[in-house]
């Protein structure tokens, strides 16, 4: 199955916005693009970092929060990047996920 990334909060002007990443390459996407003193993944845990691109520039300051297999919502590994608000910063974030191996998700059907 594929890791999934999307942009979780609504579009428009916000002081935070979210990009959850769903899937078992969750966690090795994730250690691509953030950097933080502490290496250790510990489930219901945030942790503050910076998430860098390929030239270790820095994209912005983020917590994230980690939610492991299978005691999260989608019962696969979960992480959620909690950055500044605003499109352009989230849309590089997004972009860096789906750079490093996320997909895309898709709107759930409801039938």
């Amino acid at each position: 199955m594929s890791t999934i990334v999307a942009i979780s909060t609504a579009p428009g002007i916000g002081g935070i916005g979210i990009i959850r990443m769903s899937g078992e390459k969750a966690f090795d996407i994730l250690s691509k693009i953030f950097r933080t003193n502490s290496k250790e993944i510990k489930g219901y845990t945030i942790k503050y970092g910076k998430i860098v691109d390929e030239n270790e520039n820095i994209i912005d300051e983020v917590l994230v929060s980690y939610f492991i297999a299978p005691n999260s919502y989608t019962k696969e590994n979960v992480c959620e990047i909690n950055s500044h608000g605003g499109t352009i910063v989230m849309k590089k974030i997004l972009d860096l996920c789906l750079k490093n191996g996320a997909v895309m998700a898709e709107p759930r059907r409801i039938y």
